[in-house]
């Protein structure tokens, strides 16, 4: 089960008033800090103009030039060493246990981090969302946010992956049981060796298990933008699966340079291997959408750089028969046609928020960087992107991945007694980027009204 927020109230089925024209204020992004190589004038032959004869003057002005060579080579290799790598001068070649080297940061988020955030709903109360990062020290690493504020969850991170790849993607699925009072979540990513893997967490407690989805061997693409998404569905997915089991759809960028889909069926407890999408781009990113009934949709880039949508009718049972026809088939992906092209950055994240039943806002850089969104209609073959929309004066990094989510910003114990107003009214958009540094800037902005605001997270 998706658990978005917009969607906690049934009534709450419309999306929220965005303008085209917005911008941000009150913008705080983070720096790295450069070393200019400006010239100063050191005045060494006014030092010496009046003290002994030529040749006295020629050794000393020697001497001097040389101790100031030394002083600037230290300078200069102290500079080298401490300063922090943009994510534009990340990546080396692969030597089997890691895509890219660690990055130069002395604290805070790797620079080039993936980012994954959970969303377990407001009857969870301060533990209700957390965000995944990797550490510079190359852990994997989690803030939840506690009274507004983003806050490290050290007992969290006990079992979290530590031996992972640079730059790993990150993706996160929950579901709730019956059986346990706290939803079970999966964290996907790539292991240090390349492989895809998952870990588990079934209680809330940082109690963290590594999954079966090792167990299939799958590479992704090298690539340091590689994409990778998963999305919870579990009211139908197709005629071969029960109507009550439970699946995970995963997509990532195989190492074939596509975009591959794996699904595990809770019922067979087992992850498979299923379709593939022609002439996408395996290193830049994906984002899904599980409507909680028949169709599923798909978000990615393709060789062309523009922005497709897929989308499938999982309903294929001979009850169903009569709606399979030549531009609505069943069991299987289509590319919606319609859609005028949308240019997107090559190497571009992207990231889905959930906003109601049929509404969704896809997060995308745009060529020259700029962060943008689109405001699509789900209607499978008929589906449309909607507008076009600026978070603010938003730019990431070349590579820089995203995260998105809606979030409740009031007193938990209230939702009930909410009204749909009400509720909306406390609901905030947040989107998370890097843009040059190793910290993670945060986007912030009402879900009905107002300006984007940013901030760095602290704490990391």
């Amino acid at each position: 089960m998706e658990l978005y927020l917009a969607s906690q109230d049934p009534n709450a089925d419309h999306g929220p008033e965005l303008s085209p024209a917005e911008r941000v204020h009150d913008l705080s992004q983070p720096q790295i800090p450069e070393s200019k190589g400006e010239k100063t004038g050191l005045g060494i032959n006014s030092m010496f103009m009046k003290h002994g004869s030529n040749d006295d003057l020629s050794k000393r002005k020697r001497k001097y030039w040389l101790i100031g060579a030394v002083v600037v080579a230290v300078i200069i290799i102290v500079l080298a060493i401490a300063l922090p790598v943009g994510l534009t001068h990340r990546g080396k070649k692969s030597s089997g246990k890691s895509t890219d080297a660690p990055s130069a940061a002395v604290a805070g988020a790797y620079n080039g981090t993936g980012m994954a955030l959970l969303q377990l709903g407001t009857s969870y109360s301060d533990y209700a969302y957390h965000l995944y990062y990797q550490h510079f020290s190359g852990e994997i690493r989690d803030v939840y946010l506690n009274n507004y504020e983003w806050v490290p969850a050290a007992y969290t991170n006990v079992g979290l992956p530590s031996s992972v790849r640079n730059g790993t993607p990150m993706a996160v699925a929950s579901y709730a049981s019956d059986s346990v009072s706290y939803p079970t979540y999966h964290m996907f990513y790539i292991d240090a060796s390349g492989v895809l893997q998952e870990t588990i967490n079934a209680n809330g407690a940082g109690n963290w298990n590594r999954g079966s989805l090792g167990n299939l061997n799958v590479k992704p693409s090298k690539s340091p933008s590689v994409g990778l998404t998963a999305c919870s569905n579990e009211r139908w997915n197709g005629a071969n699966v029960s109507i009550n089991d439970r699946v995970f759809e995963l997509y990532y960028g195989d190492g074939d340079n596509i975009v591959h889909e794996l699904i595990y069926n809770f019922g067979s407890q087992s992850w498979t291997s299923h379709a593939s999408f022609p002439n996408t781009m395996a290193s830049a990113g994906i984002a899904c959408s599980a409507s909680n009934a028949s169709f599923s949709y798909v978000f990615l880039s393709n060789a062309d750089d523009q922005l497709e949508l897929w989308w499938k009718d999982s309903n294929d049972t001979a009850a169903n028969s009569a709606a399979n026809t030549t531009t609505h088939p069943l069991g299987t992906w289509s590319k919606v046609q319609n859609p005028a092209p949308v240019s997107i950055r090559s190497n571009s994240s992207i990231s889905r928020i959930r906003t109601s039943d049929t509404s969704n806002l896809i997060f995308f850089q745009d060529p020259s960087g700029a962060i943008k969104a689109l405001q699509p209609e789900l209607d499978a073959e008929n589906s449309t992107w909607g507008s076009l929309l600026d978070i603010g004066t938003a730019v990431a990094g070349p590579g820089s991945h995203l995260a998105t989510g809606t979030l409740f910003q009031g007193n938990f114990s209230t939702v009930p007694n909410l009204t749909t107003t009400e509720y909306q009214a406390n609901l905030a958009f947040h989107v998370f980027l890097q843009t040059d540094g190793s910290n993670i800037t945060e986007y912030v902005r009402n879900y009905k009204q107002g300006q984007w605001v940013s901030d760095v997270l602290p704490g990391l």
